[in-house]
C-alpha cells in the first residue's frame, strides 16, 4: 500500500479552507449580533423617552378639569400615542435617527 502524501495535503488544505470559511461565517454571525444588540439598544432608549413623556402627559392632564382639557388646544385625548411622540421631535433629531438605522442595516447587510 502506497502512502500519497499529496492526496493527504489537499485533504488537509480543504479542511483548513473550510475552516476559514467557518470562522468568517461565525464572526459576521457575531457581528450581526452585535449590531441587533446596539439597535435593540438604542429603541429601548427611544421607548424610555417616550415612556418618561407618556407618564408627565398623563400626570398633567390628570390635574385639570375634563372641560378645561376639551378646550384646550394641546389635549390629544386620554392616550399618549407613540406616533404623536415621534412627531413632536425634532426634525433635525429624527435625520440622525434616520441615519443612523441606515448605516447600521448597511453594516447588517453587508456581513452576509
Amino acid at each position: 500500500m502506497k502512502f500519497n502524501i499529496n492526496s493527504l495535503e489537499e485533504k488537509l488544505n480543504k479542511i483548513n479552507d473550510s475552516s476559514k470559511k467557518i470562522t468568517k461565517k461565525m464572526g459576521n454571525f457575531t457581528n450581526k449580533k452585535q449590531i441587533e444588540y446596539i439597535i435593540s439598544f438604542f429603541f429601548q432608549l427611544l421607548n424610555y423617552e417616550y415612556q418618561i413623556k407618556k407618564i408627565e402627559y398623563l400626570d398633567l392632564i390628570d390635574n385639570l378639569s375634563h372641560n378645561y382639557l376639551l378646550g384646550s388646544e394641546w389635549y390629544i385625548g386620554e392616550e399618549y400615542p407613540f406616533d404623536y411622540f415621534f412627531n413632536t421631535i425634532d426634525q433635525n433629531i429624527k435625520n440622525k435617527i434616520y441615519i443612523f438605522l441606515f448605516f447600521m442595516n448597511t453594516l447588517y447587510q453587508k456581513f452576509d
